[in-house]
């Protein structure tokens, strides 16, 4: 581990993952700040002691799981953002998107696939290096994002509208035959109970 990997990472990886994760986010989430604290601490003792590079790695270790962090909120937010988009049933696909069907259900699949990887890797490595997992949450938040770029905010809101006109459109002719029903029925006791 040397101090130009360590800036390397932190230029390259973490600062564009922290900016997106904090516009995605629209705040700064308290863990990062504590992992960016961590960080700090460990560099700063480095700095102090040039020969202690045990504290180098911790500081490279902190700031990586800080990137992690960072893609997995920004994962969080892009499937909020998704869910806009997605029906439950999945039924709107050809309509909420700007893309086949069969793409967008592929990209959804590979997301759900990835992100248990991801979740995974995560789990069995805690505490050692996570760069692995770090690697498919970035392939889960890249796919998200080809997926929200072919997204029609339009034509969503068109299906909404048309499903719920539908949907009013099946009820009032069942509450419509209710009420003729029922009138008629009244009608019918009354003629021949009289």
């Amino acid at each position: 581990m040397t101090l130009q990997r360590y800036l390397s990472y932190y230029y390259d990886s973490f600062i564009p993952a922290y900016a997106d994760a904090v516009a995605s986010l629209g705040d700064k989430p308290a863990q990062l700040l504590v992992e960016q604290e961590n960080t700090l601490a460990h560099l700063l003792s480095y700095l102090k002691d040039e020969n202690d590079t045990d504290n180098l790695k911790k500081a490279y270790g902190h700031l990586e799981r800080a990137t992690l962090d960072c893609y997995k909120i920004i994962w969080v937010t892009n499937k909020e953002k998704l869910s806009y988009y997605i029906a439950l049933d999945n039924s709107n696909l050809a309509l909420a998107f700007n893309a086949s069907e069969s793409d967008v259900m592929e990209k959804i699949r590979k997301i759900d696939s990835l992100a248990k990887e991801a979740r995974e890797l995560e789990a069995r490595g805690i505490g050692q290096n996570s760069s692995k997992a770090l690697e498919k949450y970035i392939e889960v938040v890249a796919l998200e994002r080809e997926l929200l770029d072919s997204a029609d905010i339009k034509k969503a809101s068109t299906y909404k509208q048309f499903k719920f006109i539908h949907l009013l459109k099946d009820h009032s002719i069942g509450f419509v035959t209710g009420i003729v029903a029922g009138i008629a029925t009244t009608i019918l006791y009354d003629f021949f109970t009289k």
